[in-house]
C-alpha cells in the first residue's frame, strides 16, 4: 500500500532535534513529543485535559464537530475551542479543520514552562518552540521528492502544519499531495493549510494557493506540492 509509511508513522524516524522524544497517545490523538527532558507524564496530563474539554464541548454543541463552515461558540467555551473557532472564522473552514494543530499547540504550550525546547507532532502537524532553527521534512506520499524546510528559532513557538488530499486522514476538498503552512500557532496553520488545499485541484492552481497564502496576514509561509509540481512563498526556507 502506498500510504503504509504514513500509517506506520515512519516519518518520525527522521526527526533528529537533539532532544528526548517519546510518544503520547490517548484516543485518536497520537503525539510525538520532544523536550529537553522526560516530560511524558506532563504531556499525557495536558493531552487528557484538552481532549476532555473539547469532547465535553462537542457533546453539547454537535455542529462544532460536523460543520465545514465556521461556527459561533459560547462565551464560556474552553480556550482550545475558542482558538479553533477563531481559526475557522479566519479561513472560512469548519472548526475541526484545525483540531490536530490545536492539540499540538496547546500541549506544546503547556510544556514550555518545563522545557525551553519543545516539539509536538500530531499527524504531521507541528508545534515547534525554542532557540534553535529546525529542519523539517515534508512528507507528500510515496514516490514524491523529499522537500526539507527550515523553521527559524522562536522561543514562544510556531505552527507548521500540513494538509493533504492523498496522504493520511485529512479531509480535503482539493487534490494536493501536501500543503504545508507556517503560522504563529499550529491551530492557525492547520486551518490555513486546509483552506489553501481546498482550492488546489491541478498544478495550474498552485499560483492561486500561493496568492491566498500571501494575502492573509496570519500566514507566514507555505509550500505546495501537487502532482510533481511545487510552489513556495514566505518565510519558509527550502533546505
Amino acid at each position: 500500500m502506498e500510504d503504509e509509511p504514513y500509517l506506520e508513522r515512519a516519518y518520525r524516524s527522521v526527526i533528529e532535534p537533539g532532544l528526548r522524544c517519546y510518544p503520547v497517545v490517548l484516543g485518536e490523538s497520537d503525539l510525538y513529543v520532544c523536550t529537553t527532558g522526560g516530560l511524558s507524564a506532563a504531556a499525557s496530563e495536558s493531552l487528557a485535559t484538552h481532549r476532555l474539554e473539547l469532547e465535553a464541548y462537542l457533546e453539547k454543541h454537535f455542529s462544532f464537530g460536523t460543520s465545514f463552515r465556521p461556527v459561533p461558540v459560547a462565551s464560556d467555551a474552553p480556550a482550545i475551542v475558542t482558538a479553533m473557532a477563531e481559526a475557522a472564522e479566519a479561513f472560512d473552514v469548519g472548526p475541526m479543520a484545525s483540531v490536530a494543530g490545536a492539540i499540538a499547540q496547546f500541549v506544546g504550550a503547556d510544556l514550555l514552562g518545563s522545557s525551553g525546547e519543545v516539539i509536538v507532532e500530531n499527524g504531521g502537524d507541528l508545534f515547534i518552540a525554542g532557540g534553535k532553527r529546525r529542519t523539517v521534512r515534508i512528507f507528500a506520499g510515496a514516490g514524491s521528492p523529499s522537500v526539507n524546510v527550515v523553521v527559524d528559532a522562536c522561543p514562544d513557538g510556531v505552527g507548521l502544519c500540513t494538509s493533504s488530499a492523498t496522504v493520511g486522514p485529512s479531509v480535503s476538498l482539493g487534490a494536493a499531495d501536501a500543503v504545508t503552512v507556517l503560522a504563529r500557532t499550529a491551530t492557525i496553520a492547520d486551518a490555513a493549510a486546509t483552506a489553501i488545499g481546498n482550492i488546489l485541484l491541478r498544478p495550474e492552481d498552485i499560483p492561486d494557493g500561493l496568492e491566498l497564502a500571501s494575502g492573509h496576514e496570519l500566514v507566514d509561509g507555505v509550500v505546495i506540492i501537487l502532482q510533481g509540481s511545487m510552489g513556495a512563498w514566505g518565510k519558509l526556507e527550502i533546505a
